[in-house]
């Protein structure tokens, strides 16, 4: 199952301002720091690096439009590729056998945080504690009940990084929280988000697929800063590793990789209440656009999601009531394969 990654991924344009954002900006960076280690001499220099030389050559209008023709190429080159970032940051990492350990290495260790955060770290002791306190009318000591307060708080939005079943665990942070909201999108309505997103997008208003778009855009552009972040770190490390101290100028796109990566983390957690948002208010546009009766009650459209979930798979003997446009006669169809 490939998730939200692969189910949007036709939503939007492919190029435009999306490419413009996502493409271009990260290549830039790419490019630039590229170019400055170059410049400065860094690269078999028997010196130190000249970085005031390096600043010079940024103000060349030549090297400047060099530096804009090179990011644009590489932005067109890893454009298509995009898709599968995304796939790698979330944990789909191939059945290689090497593959595989690291995935079952990395599951473990989120499995193991996930248990702590939910049921055996201070947090859920001090949620139980704080609970009984209230219960049985028994006051605290006011710094202790803060602290316990600070507890249960943190760790409960540390919990919310994970997926509430542990089959559905991921091998990082960023695929766990996506598959949290792949989970839980539609569920309450018996939904797959994964397989529905498509066709509520489609029939939804054009500012709520904007707003989901530009979520998507901003996963997509600090997941793509963040890979070229760290390229570029092995690239200052490739030009650098002799020079000594000036080694240590390789943690700065390091730290941008960094700060990128959580950045996508917390992203993700809106994309996918975006998408738990566009499911909730636009459903029956959806049943609307199908010809499918409206339900009455939510426990009619739950027992009536389980057959329109199997319709969506191509099971050919479902049969589901359709609903005639008022302006149309007759009466009503079945939606029913031979």
């Amino acid at each position: 199952m490939n998730g939200f990654s692969s189910a949007i991924s036709a939503v939007g344009g492919a190029v435009g301002r999306y490419f413009s954002v996502v493409s271009f900006i990260p290549s830039l960076f790419l490019a630039g720091f590229t170019f400055a280690l170059i410049a400065s001499g860094a690269w078999g220099g028997n010196g130190a690096p000249d970085w005031s030389k390096a600043a010079n050559a940024f103000t060349h209008l030549g090297n400047l439009a060099l530096l804009i023709l090179v990011s644009i190429v590489i932005g067109i080159v890893v454009h298509p590729v995009q898709f599968a970032l995304v796939q790698f940051f979330e944990g789909y990492w191939g059945t290689n056998p090497v593959a595989q350990r690291m995935r079952c290495a990395r599951m473990s260790h989120h499995h193991r945080r996930a248990e702590f955060l939910t049921f055996t770290g201070p947090g859920p002791q001090a949620y139980l504690e704080l609970q009984e306190a209230d219960r049985d009318k028994r006051e605290l000591a006011s710094n202790y009940r803060i602290m316990r307060l600070s507890q249960r708080d943190e760790f409960y939005r540390l919990s919310r990084g994970y997926p509430e079943r542990p089959d559905d665990i991921m091998p990082t942070r960023l695929g766990n929280v996506l598959r949290r909201y792949e989970r839980q999108a539609g569920s309450q309505y018996k939904l797959d988000a994964v397989r529905m997103i498509r066709h509520v997008a489609f029939v939804a208003p054009g500012p709520h697929v904007d707003y989901l778009n530009d979520q998507r855009q901003l996963l997509d552009l600090s997941i793509r800063m963040c890979m070229t972040s760290i390229i570029a770190a092995f690239v200052a490390i490739a030009f650098l590793w002799h020079h000594g101290p000036w080694l240590a100028i390789a943690l700065v796109p390091y730290g941008v990789a960094y700060l990128n990566y959580r950045g996508a983390v917390v992203v993700a957690h809106e994309y996918g209440a975006t998408v738990c948002a566009l499911i909730d208010i636009n459903r029956f546009a959806l049943y609307e656009s199908l010809r499918m009766q409206p339900p009455k009650s939510t426990r009619a459209e739950r027992r009536m999601n389980i057959q329109l979930m199997n319709l969506i798979d191509h099971d050919s003997t479902i049969n589901l009531p359709y609903e005639q446009p008022q302006s149309s006669s007759g009466v009503n169809g079945t939606a029913e394969a031979t």
